[in-house]
């Protein structure tokens, strides 16, 4: 099972743009959060999220929650860490935090503006500066280009060209390392109810590496996650049940793997009024 995947885009920690928002009726989860590579609309004007992961016990025909799950059990298993994620009232992510079972930060990302547009964003790792990352946005808000720094020596590492197309369904993301040299391509796809839909990720040559795809119930939210390998075959088919609040937004998720296989998700929010 797999919620987290693509170890490059762990890395990277950009999927979206920045955008110089106006009232907002929904926040995204994804940017430089556990959610990146599977980006989530919340409903409203989130103030704050927090997740947490439990083990879960089998309940009749349904589960019920247990232990809460450990962060070496969750990275085993390459699943959404536990996080606490803020944002302003534009709807853009202030900051966000991985946590242990403990509730001790692990690792963190702290984003900056400038005239109500990201420039930057800071990653902590156990209080120490590793790495940074100069944002540039276009007229639109919209992030264009992203240059990822490593802290201590002040050395480019790579740059990441974003490009969207007109009908804004497709949005295109070009990995080029300090040499110029182009080592990965990404497609992040798009319906017309702009739901992202999947992934698409290419090698240096145009090979096809792996990818994934989102399906949505009536309500706008995920109820399955199809994972696919280089071969574009199935590799983790998760389906999940969801409870919502009155925002429609889940505050408890059982993620559920073909072989049975589960974990129950519980969120708090905290809404801007």
């Amino acid at each position: 099972m797999k919620k987290l995947v693509y170890l490059f885009l762990v890395i990277v920690f950009v999927v979206a743009g920045c955008k110089n928002k106006k009232q907002v009726v929904f926040t995204v989860l994804g940017v430089f959060t556990p959610y990146q590579t599977n980006m989530e609309k919340l409903n409203g004007k989130v103030e704050k999220v927090i997740e947490t992961n439990y083990w879960t016990v089998p309940d009749a025909e349904s589960f019920k929650k247990g232990d809460k799950m450990t962060k070496k059990e969750l990275d085993s298993l390459n699943y959404t860490g536990d996080f606490e994620a803020t944002f302003d009232e534009a709807g853009d992510l202030v900051s966000c935090a991985i946590m242990d079972e403990n509730k001790k930060i692990n690792n963190k990302w702290e984003l900056t503006k400038e005239n109500n547009i990201l420039v930057r964003a800071n990653y902590t790792y156990n209080d120490t500066l590793r790495r940074y990352q100069k944002l540039k946005c276009d007229k639109n808000g919209d992030i264009i280009e992203y240059a990822s720094f490593k802290a201590v020596v002040d050395t480019l590492l790579e740059r990441w060209v974003v490009e969207r197309n007109t009908r804004g369904d497709t949005v295109i993301y070009k990995v080029i390392n300090y040499k110029g040299e182009l080592i990965f391509k990404a497609l992040f796809l798009y319906n017309d109810l702009e739901q992202f839909i999947g992934y698409q990720g290419y090698d240096k040559d145009g090979n096809y590496s792996g990818g994934n795809e989102f399906k949505y119930d009536d309500l706008g939210k995920v109820s399955e996650l199809i994972l696919y390998n280089k071969d574009k075959k199935p590799t983790s088919e998760n389906n999940f049940i969801n409870e919502y609040d009155s925002k429609g937004n889940w505050v408890k998720q059982i993620c559920k793997d073909k072989k049975g296989f589960a974990i129950i998700g519980e969120r708090v929010y905290k809404y801007f009024e």
